[in-house]
């Protein structure tokens, strides 16, 4: 065995099989109303995960690909790296969704140079499959984007300051119709197939931040497959 390779990052031996990455032990979770930190449990991990939701309308071949996604994040817990694989496979689940979506697009179109998820989402987006207005959490979207724009500025005035800190209130933060009016699927459409692609050739990555990739693709196939009126 390589010795550069960490004890964490090996196959681990049947008496610990369950037992929590060491990593894990350093992921809390903030009270934003009144700023304590609490230990992350098994129990945040199955929640922040469990809360994405597939319509009924959804094939059951894609949605069983989606929960092995879910499922992996959730036993990202006990293996770190299941994180990264986790994100794969639920951007793989969107690709599969798109393929049995337009499968006859597909027939098409296949084995032509270029074809893949950013030519499949391209096609979804053009014929009105998938619309930014029918995104669910586009208007809290929007509020993140006008929270990271403030913090950049209170970072560069904190910089022009020559201080290393300084306090501000959520209520300080501004959305502007620019913010709302985003466009989200041009954004998608460029960042999701470079995510995808950067793990399909292999990637040493190791990131724990992968809702974000979650709430989009469950977003999304939920507007290729929407519920039944």
């Amino acid at each position: 065995m390589n010795q550069e390779i960490d004890v964490s990052d090996c196959l681990r031996a049947p008496d610990c099989v369950c037992d929590p990455d060491c990593r894990t032990k350093h992921l809390v979770k903030v009270e934003k109303r009144t700023g304590k930190v609490y230990s992350r449990v098994i129990e945040d991990q199955h929640s922040a995960i469990a809360c994405f939701k597939l319509n009924e309308t959804v094939p059951a071949s894609v949605a069983i690909h989606f929960e092995t996604a879910k499922n992996l994040y959730l036993y990202a817990w006990f293996i770190f790296r299941f994180y990264p694989v986790a994100e794969q496979q639920a951007l793989a689940s969107l690709e599969f969704a798109l393929r049995e979506r337009f499968s006859e697009f597909v027939k098409e179109h296949s084995g032509k140079r270029g074809f893949g998820l950013k030519k499949l989402l391209s096609h979804a987006i053009e014929n009105n499959y998938i619309r930014n207005e029918l995104f669910t959490t586009r208007e809290r979207w929007a509020w993140n984007r006008a929270e990271m724009r403030h913090s950049f500025e209170k970072m560069q005035e904190m910089m022009a300051a020559g201080i290393e800190s300084m306090e501000w209130s959520e209520s300080e933060v501004v959305v502007t119709q620019e913010d709302l009016d985003c466009d989200w699927l041009d954004i998608f459409q460029e960042v999701i197939p470079k995510i995808r692609n950067c793990y399909a050739h292999g990637s040493g990555e190791l990131k724990h931040t992968v809702l974000h990739t979650f709430e989009m693709v469950s977003e999304i196939i939920n507007q290729l497959y929407p519920k039944e009126i």
